[in-house]
């Protein structure tokens, strides 16, 4: 779907060019790592094993703050803005001791909690290996060396894969001693990615590094807000996980279950990430220039919406059809009326989370990093008290439930802030505009779900949405045809 972008070269011609490359590279890699690779390994080592595994992930990835705080963000924006594109002194060190402290508050949690200790430990590497690799690109995106943070992108997962395919065509996968496998080829994968990206940020280094005027204190409390947005985003997207294995009858397993369906949308959630990684240092540049944001937003909605409008009703329409394809092909999985319920909530989750990838990025550029992490608070409360109600009544149903109603209410905000600050028009014409795609795009999967409900349907609803979502950006024809005039 990338690719017709590329006919809008009349409209930021360098942000879509790096985009599509951007959205190529990792669409070949990713998801063939979600789809293939952690589809194979769940099914080989069973829902209460792969659970257990989810389960200390998500604990390590709620934690993962104290790996950032808010450093990846500060480095791009400086190197984006300072003479030279020279790197701050003094922020590799400090994240040095940030990822100490990660590795013993993560390691205490997961011990109290008696989790696997060579799990746990082998998560815990994982996560701070991919932790330094972000630094790292942090400097090649405030060089705006898209490209080649593209390629970082991916490395670690492109080495796991090869790895990993081996090992599942020889069978090699199973049981415990195939889940440390798993977790062993990430290890390598992730080593190559950091090793990558630190050569590629030294070798561009050509003056010696800026010198920051805060020490490190000073410089953690500055970061204090985006590092509470950060946590709370963290905790109220991973939250469920955690709470599914208490609250939900049959704990792990159930956890097993939630990540069949959100294996989807962490899939999807690819697209709008890697947008907003571009996004925070061009709008960062855009500030400082005193510069209109509102079409570059407005492109960026339509974007997010060709994606998101087939997805939404994708999990309406097609859920079952999609789940029997990846889980249930060898008879070992029967899909259930839950999972389909699951799956459909959580393609819906999607629309809002990758609006946040807009707004809320456009917000933290623009430094409201304060009014964001009060927000993020509040959302974390609502998840909280959601699942505390929904979990023992609907399992992971309920938690699909929870975080799709708090991430609606963190976009609404998000977007009711934006446009107060004049960074973005909703106006009638963009709404009816808007409404008149939806509707389209309903009518198109409806009419061919009611014809043919099995994959093929899906093809064809996609197929046909395709063709129809490109009006989403007629300004961009007609500005294009003009050009050629």
């Amino acid at each position: 779907m990338a690719f017709f972008f590329i006919f809008f070269v009349g409209l930021k011609r360098a942000f879509l060019g790096n985009l599509i490359f951007l959205q190529t590279l990792n669409w070949l890699i990713k998801p063939v790592w979600i789809f293939f690779i952690e589809v194979a390994v769940q099914k080989n080592v069973g829902d209460a094993l792969y659970g257990q595994y989810y389960g200390i992930f998500g604990l390590a990835l709620l934690f993962n703050i104290l790996l950032d705080f808010g450093l990846n963000n500060y480095t791009a924006t400086k190197v984006a803005s300072a003479p030279g594109h020279t790197v701050p002194s003094g922020v590799f060190g400090l994240r040095m001791w940030l990822a100490i402290a990660y590795v013993l508050v993560t390691a205490l949690f997961g011990l109290i909690q008696n989790m696997n200790v060579y799990m746990l430990g082998l998560i815990i590497l994982n996560q701070v290996l991919a932790g330094f690799t972000l630094y790292f690109r942090a400097i090649l995106q405030g060089r705006h060396l898209f490209k080649t943070d593209s390629i970082a992108s991916v490395a670690d997962r492109f080495v796991a894969v090869a790895l990993l395919s081996w090992l599942i065509a020889g069978n090699g996968l199973q049981g415990e001693k195939g889940l440390y496998y798993f977790l062993l080829a990430q290890t390598a994968g992730y080593t190559l990615s950091l090793f990558f990206s630190w050569f590629f940020s030294r070798r561009q280094n050509v003056s010696e590094p800026e010198p920051t005027s805060e020490g490190g204190i000073s410089l953690l409390a500055s970061m204090r807000w985006f590092a509470m947005l950060s946590f709370c985003m963290a905790v109220f997207t991973r939250l469920d996980t955690q709470m599914l294995r208490y609250l939900a009858p049959s704990g792990e397993i159930e956890v097993g279950h939630y990540a069949r369906s959100f294996r989807f949308l962490d899939a999807a959630l690819i697209f709008s990430t890697l947008i907003s990684s571009q996004l925070l240092p061009l709008l960062s540049r855009m500030f400082s220039r005193n510069e209109p944001t509102d079409g570059l937003l407005w492109l960026n909605v339509r974007i997010v919406l060709f994606v998101a409008i087939p997805l939404l009703l994708t999990g309406m329409f097609f859920a079952k059809p999609l789940l029997d394809l990846f889980y249930a092909g060898d008879g070992k999985v029967v899909i259930t009326a839950s999972d389909v319920t699951v799956f459909g909530i959580l393609m819906s989750c999607f629309l809002p989370m990758a609006l946040v990838h807009i707004f809320g990025t456009w917000l933290t550029a623009a430094g409201e990093l304060k009014k964001l992490g009060m927000l993020a608070l509040l959302c974390v409360l609502v998840n909280a008290g959601l699942n505390l109600w929904l979990i023992p009544l609907r399992g992971a149903a309920g938690a699909s439930l929870a975080g799709l109603i708090t991430q609606g209410l963190f976009v609404l905000v998000c977007i009711y802030w934006v446009i107060q600050r004049k960074g973005f028009a909703l106006n009638a014409y963009r709404v009816l505009y808007l409404l008149l795609c939806g509707n389209a795009a309903y009518g198109i999967f409806s009419v061919v779900y009611r014809n043919i409900s099995d994959l093929n349907g899906f093809l064809i609803a996609c197929g046909l949405w395709t063709i129809t979502g490109v009006f989403l950006f007629v300004p961009e024809w007609r500005k294009w045809l003009n050009r050629g005039a």
